[in-house]
């Protein structure tokens, strides 16, 4: 099932605890350096994809795991399944921060897009996947060259049910935009203005369902934004971490 990975060291911390949902065929080290950046600051929980197509409800086993009370980090797929623990328990979620994602339901170039995908897949594995479509979504050649291994990585450790169901799942989830409007908690949207896939007009529809939402679009970044901008994503979440759950901003520092 989908099972939070603490931080070592992490038990029995008095740290708000923060869930932190990677992308499609990404696994948490994606949030490498976000992890690194925040530890002291919470209690980090990587939320991993592993056996996500065993499991019949995949939210309410993740929500059995968590404490009362969490904050959520999704990158690109991980903001849509954050979307969706939101609707199903919205007075547990403290503050949420959707990066390089988006609020919309699915429609029908989505699920032609995913049939493609798993049939990709099917035919030519995990690393065709990542060769023929995530390349295209760093906005710098050196970045993606950079970044290319563990992309790679990261798809072919993805097993094939997971992989299923992650595909299956994005074809045909819940439009995310009414509950994204009716949560009191402090909102963060960061993403990339070079975004091809989560465009800055989807950014725009969230900034207007949610006006009390913090945007931070980032030039010359495309859409892998943890990878891109690491240290921006990192101080971005670390200023969301700091601001009360009721919505206030913090006090200056003196």
């Amino acid at each position: 099932m989908l099972s939070p990975q603490r931080v070592p060291g992490a038990a029995q911390s008095a740290l708000p605890c923060l869930v932190m949902i990677p992308g499609t065929l990404c696994d948490g080290r994606i949030f490498a350096h976000q992890r690194r950046a925040l530890r002291g600051i919470a209690d980090v929980r990587m939320v991993g994809y592993d056996e996500l197509g065993r499991v019949h409800d995949w939210a309410e086993a993740l929500l059995a795991r968590l404490p009362q009370r969490f904050s959520i980090v999704g990158f690109s797929l991980g903001g849509l399944w954050a979307l969706e623990l939101l609707r199903k328990a919205p007075d547990r979620i403290e503050r949420l921060a959707m990066v390089a994602s988006n609020a919309h339901g699915a429609s029908a170039a989505g699920r032609r897009k995913s049939a493609w995908l798993w049939k990709m897949w099917r035919a030519w594995g995990p690393a065709a996947v990542a060769r023929h479509v995530k390349p295209g979504y760093f906005h710098h050649e050196q970045k993606r060259q950079r970044h290319a291994g563990l992309v790679h990585d990261m798809a072919l450790r993805t097993d094939r049910k997971s992989a299923f169901a992650e595909f299956a799942w994005a074809a045909s989830r819940a439009d995310g935009r009414q509950a994204l409007a009716g949560f009191a908690g402090p909102v963060l949207l960061v993403s990339g203005a070079k975004d091809r896939l989560c465009t800055p007009a989807m950014q725009r529809v969230m900034a207007q369902v949610q006006p009390r939402a913090q945007w931070l679009e980032l030039p010359r970044v495309g859409h892998f934004v943890p990878l891109e901008a690491p240290a921006r994503l990192s101080a971005a979440l670390r200023h969301w971490l700091a601001r009360d759950p009721a919505g206030a901003m913090p006090p200056p520092s003196r």
